[in-house]
């Protein structure tokens, strides 16, 4: 069995009849990127919460050689910790994550799943050509070298594909500091070799997204509510790093008024 990195809170009152929260986060990033905001709040209303690093990111285990990490390793690594967790639980997963969730909903069931800023069940596209038509030189030195880090190497870069200027730069660089590469496989994956199948997930799903997210577009979102059959939520003034941003209990509060009526 894998080692992976799974952060807690510690609520010192639990109502053992709501689901606790099981949050995956996205490329490049690790648990430590839920450690700020997230955990805290929800330990705050009194909700049990776990952050996953999946295989090869922050203080996980490697599986394998980090470019031949498929989407399908880091469903394993969900599946691992789900099934060792046992407890009622709604599944959080953020952009990557929210990719890698919804190929795990299509075997498994959950109470409740969240897409945040989701890579859609169609594809990455929308992002990669943001990326390309604004960072060129860094998409294809990160595609000629099979090295995805080269993407958000910089504090303009990471501001610019997922933050915005109301991030303090200081964090940034913090921010900056923790992120790992990402596998090259498991980008290709989610351009087209190993799309969902939507007509396969049953879990109740909440779909939000952010007005001014750059990687994850507002119309993507809104695409993949369409999937779903749903609707999604859009805050406004939020980027794709939703969980990170100052307005983050705009988000963590929609997620938890949802979880009260599963």
């Amino acid at each position: 069995m894998l080692q992976l990195e799974l952060l807690t809170n510690n609520p010192k009152n639990i109502d053992v009849q709501k689901p606790s929260f099981l949050f995956i986060h996205g490329m490049w990033h690790g648990a430590w990127c839920w450690e700020p905001y997230f955990l805290p709040y929800f330990e705050k209303h009194e909700l049990k919460a776990y952050a996953l690093s999946l295989s090869n990111h922050s203080n996980s285990a490697k599986r394998k050689p980090f470019n031949l990490l498929r989407i399908s390793d880091y469903v394993k690594d969900i599946k691992q910790v789900i099934d060792g967790i046992n407890e009622k639980l709604i599944i959080v997963g953020h952009s990557m994550g929210g990719f890698v969730l919804q190929k795990y909903l299509e075997k498994n069931d959950a109470t409740g799943a969240v897409l945040m800023a989701s890579v859609p069940p169609f594809g990455i596209w929308n992002g990669t050509l943001f990326v390309l038509k604004n960072f060129t030189g860094a998409f294809l030195k990160a595609n000629v070298t099979f090295n995805l880090k080269h993407i958000v190497n910089s504090r303009s870069k990471y501001k610019r594909i997922l933050c915005s200027d109301n991030y303090a730069d200081e964090k940034i660089e913090k921010y900056l500091e923790k992120t790992d590469t990402e596998s090259y496989l498991a980008y290709i994956d989610m351009l087209g070799l190993n799309l969902v199948n939507v007509k396969k997930i049953k879990t109740p799903l909440l779909i939000l997204g952010g007005g001014k997210d750059s990687a994850i577009s507002k119309k993507s979102v809104i695409k993949t509510a369409e999937k779903y059959k749903t609707e999604a939520v859009i805050f406004e003034k939020i980027p794709h790093m939703m969980m990170l941003s100052p307005d983050f209990n705009q988000v963590a509060d929609r997620i938890i008024k949802w979880a009260e009526i599963l």
